[in-house]
């Protein structure tokens, strides 16, 4: 079997295989793979035979189980007394048998049961049965028989292939794959391949020692295939190519149209007429062309000769640099040969060398409200874009702690925290201010009053070790708001302002941070009176002129709810009269046809008449009414909408 001799592990699942070695003439290599590992071998098998030889074909064991592949096979070796079992079912077959004194060939008659004793013991034993030169049977006691050889080449071939079968069996979930080669000499095969590998991981060691700052990188690797690495050269890819699996490794079959062929029925034999003899005539003389003798089948056309495959091209050469980006992803080649034994996990060392890295403090109430964090300011000058992983951070050979490092970038630069600085206290004292109005402004019938709040978050930083602290700290700020008075931030986040600065030891460091922003008050100009236009006006948010335009809204407003008022009074007027109507109507009903009835009719009579004047009057009173406030709404409208003012602009 060829020897693995290069390894790319992929972040996505998937492990690319090479294997290299010398065959000579018309060879086979054989691979075992499991059978999960089929569908992708079956999809990424690549072989190139590099000293002009070609690759016959690749044959690769069927996914049926071993008692179906059995079923094929007239033949089963027994797993007790297989030399007596075998030859009992390989009856009618010649075969040779070799004895301590000499051989006999002939047919296989037969096995049977004996007893054989030795002294006093007496052992069970079996004979076999040949029948010998066509004309005699000799039995023949099979303890007695060293070597059996059948001389039918397929029957051989065939029990040699049983017995593949069963050894693959014992290799538990594996199958055997196996390429033929042809070609003259010695030269050399590649085989290549992908299949599914443990995701390759990361792990980080930073050391600090004074003013020197080390990275330590280590890439670990599971081989938990069945064949050590030994040796390999081993390269891990960061990305993320597309990868997926489709089943190449299970037969299909196409469901075929069933045909059935129409069948005439059968007749009896015909009985034919006796034909009268023809008159002889010369066929020259009747002008008919004699028969045409029937020429020889035209020969088939010759196969035109299959050209034989041009050599392949070799296979690329592996990368000559540690690390490479290619597209969206980034190899990292081990710079010397890497050795993983089977069933065995591997820290490879990947990185080691200086970098710019610092160890600060950064404050953040959200993740500790009463300690900052000690971090390290981690910018990458490695050159090498950093896969994600967990972080160790050792300072002059002591354990300090842990981080996780996302995948950063060459140049980057990064906060990872990894433990808290309990010798710092913080404390936040926040606090709000609003100002006065800075800005009125009437517009499309509001009156905006803009004021500008002031938020003041003081944080007191007692440092309470011998050492200084570079301290950043981070402030969750509101969207919209503005620093004033506060230093220039050091960078700015998704949601903080990150300030930095240091803190000397034994000391308590108060640092403010001072945000303005503009809040507003919306009125609308038609729910307020001449009494809120006049506070206005004495506050300042509007001129003598403004003031003056809005007391004529304000009348206007003022006059449209009086004739509202008396609308509604008339209104009122009108509903009683409905009722005193009502009443007077089930009066007159009550009435009879007596001369004093008649009297008190007329008189019922008479106020009907007047209460229907006067729903008449109050009705076009309701009109007028209805009309004149209308007016005075439209026109307070139409000036409120025109109203315009901005404070800004004095």
């Amino acid at each position: 079997m060829l020897p693995v001799t290069s390894v790319v592990l992929f972040k996505h699942g998937v492990g690319y295989f090479e294997r290299h070695g010398s065959i000579t003439g018309e060879a086979t290599v054989e691979l075992s793979f499991r059978a999960s590992e089929m569908n992708d071998v079956l999809k990424s098998l690549t072989a190139l035979d590099d000293g002009g030889g070609a690759i016959t074909s690749i044959s690769y064991e069927s996914t049926q189980p071993l008692s179906k592949q059995l079923e094929d096979f007239a033949i089963q070796i027994p797993e007790d007394r297989a030399m007596s079992g075998l030859l009992a079912q390989l009856t009618g077959t010649r075969a040779i048998l070799f004895r301590t004194d000499g051989s006999t060939e002939g047919v296989i008659a037969g096995v049977e049961p004996s007893k054989r004793r030795e002294g006093d013991t007496v052992f069970d034993s079996h004979r076999v049965s040949l029948w010998v030169a066509g004309s005699s049977l000799e039995s023949h006691d099979l303890a007695d028989v060293k070597r059996i050889e059948l001389a039918d080449p397929a029957l051989r071939k065939d029990l040699q292939h049983l017995l593949d079968i069963l050894i693959s069996a014992k290799k538990k979930d594996l199958k055997r794959l196996t390429i033929f080669t042809k070609g003259d000499g010695e030269r050399s095969l590649t085989i290549s391949y992908v299949i599914e590998t443990p995701v390759w991981k990361t792990s980080y060691r930073v050391l600090l020692y004074g003013e020197s700052t080390e990275i330590q990188g280590w890439a670990l690797v599971d081989n938990t295939q069945d064949e050590d690495w030994d040796q390999v050269e081993l390269t891990l890819v960061a990305g993320l190519p597309i990868s997926f699996v489709h089943d190449l490794y299970s037969p299909r079959y196409k469901k075929r149209p069933v045909v059935i062929v129409k069948e005439e029925s059968a007749y009896a034999p015909p009985v034919l007429e006796t034909a009268v003899p023809a008159i002889a005539f010369d066929s020259a003389a009747s002008g008919a062309a004699p028969p045409r003798p029937m020429s020889a089948p035209a020969p088939a056309p010759k196969m035109a000769r299959r050209r034989s495959a041009a050599k392949p091209p070799p296979p690329p050469q592996a990368l000559s640099t540690r690390t490479q980006e290619v597209g969206d992803l980034l190899h990292y080649t081990i710079d010397h040969p890497v050795t993983v034994r089977r069933k065995q996990s591997a820290l490879v060392p990947i990185l080691h060398r200086e970098f710019g890295g610092k160890r600060i403090a950064i404050y953040n109430p959200s993740i500790r409200e009463k300690n900052p964090m000690s971090a390290l300011l981690f910018k990458n000058t490695t050159g090498l874009t950093l896969e994600g992983g967990p972080l160790t951070v050792i300072e002059d050979g002591a354990y300090l702690g842990e981080a996780m490092l996302d995948t950063i970038k060459a140049d980057e630069e990064r906060v990872i925290p990894f433990s808290v600085e309990l010798g710092c206290k913080v404390q936040v004292e926040p606090s709000s201010k609003l100002q006065e109005v800075h800005r009125a402004r009437i517009y499309n019938g509001r009156l905006l009053l803009s004021r500008f709040r002031l938020n003041l978050t003081a944080y007191a930083i007692a440092n309470n070790t011998d050492r200084p602290i570079d301290l950043f700290l981070d402030h969750r700020f509101v969207a919209g708001y503005e620093l004033v008075e506060t230093p220039k931030p050091e960078e700015k986040t998704d949601n903080y302002y990150r300030f930095r600065f240091t803190v000397p030891p034994r000391e308590t460091v108060r640092f403010v941070v001072t945000e303005k922003g503009e809040e507003r008050d919306t009125t609308l100009v038609s729910s307020a009176d001449g009494e809120t236009y006049g506070i206005w006006l004495e506050n300042g948010y509007i001129n003598e002129s403004t003031h003056a335009a809005l007391a004529e809204i304000a009348d206007l407003t003022t006059a449209a709810a009086n004739l509202r008022r008396q609308v509604h009074h008339n209104e009122e007027a009108i509903k009683e009269i409905f009722a005193n109507q009502g009443r007077l109507r089930e009066n007159l009903g009550a009435l009879g046809s007596a001369a004093n009835e008649r009297t008190l009719r007329d008189r019922y009579v008479s106020e009907l008449a007047a209460e229907e004047d006067r729903l008449a009057e109050l009705r076009r009173a309701i009109k007028a009414l209805t009309r004149e406030r209308e007016a005075k709404e439209h026109a307070a409208r139409t000036q409120i909408a025109a109203l315009t003012f901005d404070s800004a602009g004095r």
